[in-house]
């Protein structure tokens, strides 16, 4: 039962991996810019991570307490997601790499698909997994009251950052 139940979703987690890479090279390959294509993989990779984990670990029980718990979380991670990668983009380094004049554009398009996963993995790791962990699917006493604060933090974050 539990074997099965891993293996299972390490297939289903490879599969939602393989769609939202593909998707992301798609995006940049059609020349979307870097910031809508980090924020539309991972809307649709947070989508997606959500309903197959309800899928596998609940039986596909999706609405309720651990919803809001996950956006909550989806809401800061994005946001920190995106100001990470605009903080490696204004990277003077960085920047020289990918405005150099002599590399193609594929290999332009290879560091900007380097650059968002850098992105997405730091927070992956930093954030999203640990709170998923110890928050989002497990049940406490005061879910509502930490998921609202979590929303406050996000509403407030929105408010400050420059929207760019």
């Amino acid at each position: 039962m539990f074997e099965s139940l891993i293996f299972r979703s390490l297939g289903l987690s490879a599969l939602t991996a393989l769609i939202t890479e593909s998707l992301k090279i798609f995006m940049l390959y059609i020349n979307f810019s870097i910031q809508n294509t980090m924020l539309i993989a991972l809307i649709f990779s947070y989508i997606l991570s959500y309903i197959i984990q309800r899928y596998v670990f609940c039986g596909g029980r999706f609405f309720g307490i651990s919803l809001l718990k996950y956006c909550a979380v989806v809401v800061i991670s994005v946001q920190i997601t995106k100001k990470l990668l605009q903080l490696l983009q204004n990277n003077k380094t960085i920047k020289n790499y990918i405005e150099d004049k002599n590399i193609s554009d594929t290999r332009r398009k290879i560091y900007n698909y380097l650059l968002i996963n850098i992105s997405v993995l730091t927070i992956f790791f930093a954030i999203d997994y640990p709170l998923r962990k110890s928050f989002i699917f497990m049940k406490k006493e005061n879910d509502y009251v930490y998921s609202y604060i979590l929303y406050s933090i996000a509403i407030v974050m929105y408010i400050c950052s420059d929207n760019s």
